[in-house]
């Protein structure tokens, strides 16, 4: 039995609901596309204009929350944006040698060991901001899956 278009749209975005815990994949981005190329297979008479829009726009909020969690909870801890940018790169590259751990590992070391170059002695203050960098790039994903499995939701309503 084949799938309709509708249900391959929705299979589409519960992978890319779970495809958020993946690094380095645009769920949210992925999602937007599969819902516009949904409306464009039906001439954009599905799922109407104003969802359509609403869709995708809080499809793509939820890639840009992902991007920046681990940036305002780094910030939020009281580590440099310079450092948590710094440590994003750094843990990108470690993610390819570690797996995901790389990542965790890079941020956090980073912002740590900037953090006692700054404050010498003061280890409980580096602990703390690199604790909330990484933990907002932990809780990037899950917010974003949430996010998205509220898009599913919503599109699947519409057009099934």
């Amino acid at each position: 039995m084949a799938l309709s278009g509708a249900e391959l749209a929705v299979a589409l975005l519960v992978v890319w609901t779970a495809s958020s815990f993946v690094p380095l994949v645009p769920s949210g981005v992925l999602a937007a596309l599969t819902v516009v190329g949904y409306a464009y297979t039906t001439g954009f008479a599905e799922p109407g204009f104003t969802v359509l829009v609403a869709l995708v726009l809080v499809s793509l909020l939820a890639s840009a929350v992902e991007l920046v969690s681990g940036m305002v909870s780094g910030r939020l801890g009281g580590a440099p944006t310079r450092t948590i940018a710094v440590g994003t790169v750094v843990g990108v590259a470690l993610l390819f040698v570690m797996g995901p751990i790389g990542l965790v590992v890079g941020l956090g070391g980073t912002v740590f060991l900037d953090s006692l170059r700054q404050d010498p002695g003061e280890t409980r203050v580096a602990v703390r901001r690199s604790a909330y960098a990484v933990i907002g790039v932990l809780a990037g994903p899950f917010v974003q899956a949430v996010i998205l499995a509220g898009v599913t939701v919503a599109f699947a309503l519409s057009v099934l």
